[in-house]
């Protein structure tokens, strides 16, 4: 038995805090075993595996990896020697796997680790990590991939899935995701998008927030909503511009038919920023309460700021404003908001982020927006620390490069 309390998952992807236990060699055998009919234990390179048809698989079991690390984060140990094995078995035609065993109680989840990566950094002892929210995916959904923030792929199966999976019987995707995936393919261009040329473009369509100071987050929204409505997507992803009365107060609306499944977040966020504000603490807990799970749907950006190219571009922009109309509570000034105003933007990178019950405590962490008018206290919130994404990460694009 461990004596760090750290995150574990029940049997209906609950989260529950209590120390890991220790599996024997046999009972590692004994899990796969159970789950993989046919399979045997043999000795192979020197190594002792469990044999599943044409498949190698090296095993070794999930654990926290102590402190100070947080409770979300687990690993395991690749010894070098399993390098041996795996240029062995792939020189006679045989698949390696690299597996983890996550086992609490009555849950047994497994991880397949893509070796090529471990393989390449020939190192000793290289560990694999996998977080929380890895296992209450498997649990939940039966399968889940992703890849991490390094470059890893990593997949994660619920024990009774283990066959079907090893055999190819690969989940189905969320629909959902495809969604995101052909918006990238316009936004994630690595084009420079100019702020008059976006605001022009907003004030051309009507958009509500078009003469907002921060324009690339509105800009964002604009892009997607239009996305969605030209491709006759509305049925599945749903920006919600004007809130309705009883609905929650959420940009993305996640549907399944004419049924909502879940909410979710549209967001613009500077590449070099290590949080990202989030919602109402309440709202997103009752959210996930409701309907358990909440997206995140980031886009980093990089920032070229108005002040350090003599301010022309906050000037025109304040010109352009007052050209077409727009009276501002204060007196007209060329340079409204030339500190903070940004010049230029470029999209680079998108991430999926789904909060649910395993992970909320842990990987938002909570601040206070200080104090309104009259004193009274502002509602907490809840606040992104990109520090822990690979906990609450579900798609990403473009994959990060991997690190030998």
């Amino acid at each position: 038995m461990g004596s760090v309390v750290v995150d574990q998952i029940g049997r209906d992807g609950e989260l529950i805090h209590d120390v890991d236990t220790r599996l024997s060699n046999g009972r590692k055998d004994d899990l796969l075993l159970t789950a993989l009919p046919g399979a045997v234990v043999e000795t192979f390179a020197g190594e002792r595996v469990v044999r599943y048809r044409d498949q190698i698989i090296l095993k070794k079991q999930i654990t926290h990896l102590g402190n100070p690390w947080p409770a979300f984060k687990k690993r395991i140990q690749i010894p070098k020697r399993w390098l041996t094995v795996e240029a062995r078995a792939r020189a006679e035609g045989l698949v390696v796997r690299f597996v983890g065993i996550y086992n609490y109680r009555d849950v047994t989840i497994f991880v397949d680790f893509d070796p090529s990566t471990y393989v390449l950094r020939k190192a000793n002892n290289s560990a694999a990590h996998v977080a929380t929210n890895d296992l209450h995916q498997a649990q939940v959904v039966g399968q889940f991939s992703r890849v991490d923030r390094n470059g890893n792929h990593l997949t994660s199966v619920r024990d009774d899935e283990l066959s079907r999976y090893l055999l190819g019987g690969v989940a189905p995707e969320d629909p959902r995701l495809e969604v995101f995936r052909r918006f990238n393919a316009e936004l994630l261009d690595g084009c420079e998008i100019a702020a008059l040329e976006a605001v022009q473009d907003m004030h051309a369509a009507g958009w509500p927030d078009r003469f907002q100071a921060e324009w690339p987050g509105f800009y964002l929204e604009y892009r997607f909503d239009a996305f969605v409505r030209a491709g006759s997507m509305l049925h599945l992803v749903e920006f919600q511009k004007d809130k309705r009365r009883g609905r929650y107060d959420f940009d993305l609306v996640f549907r399944s038919r004419l049924s909502v499944d879940y909410y979710g977040d549209l967001k613009a966020s500077d590449i070099v920023k290590h949080e990202s504000p989030g919602n109402d603490a309440d709202d997103i807990r009752r959210c996930v309460e409701e309907y358990g799970r909440f997206w995140y749907v980031i886009y980093e950006h990089t920032t070229k700021h108005s002040r350090d190219n003599g301010d022309v571009a906050t000037i025109a922009w304040n010109e352009w404003r007052r050209s077409v109309g727009h009276k501002g509570r204060k007196e007209f000034d060329p340079l409204s908001y030339a500190r903070k105003f940004k010049e230029s933007v470029r999209f680079q990178r998108m991430m999926i982020l789904e909060v649910n019950a395993a992970n909320f405590e842990v990987v938002l962490g909570s601040f206070r927006q200080g104090q309104q008018p009259d004193g009274a206290e502002r509602a907490l919130k809840v606040m992104i620390n990109k520090r822990y994404i690979d906990n609450f990460l579900i798609y990403t694009e473009p994959e990060p490069i991997r690190l030998v």
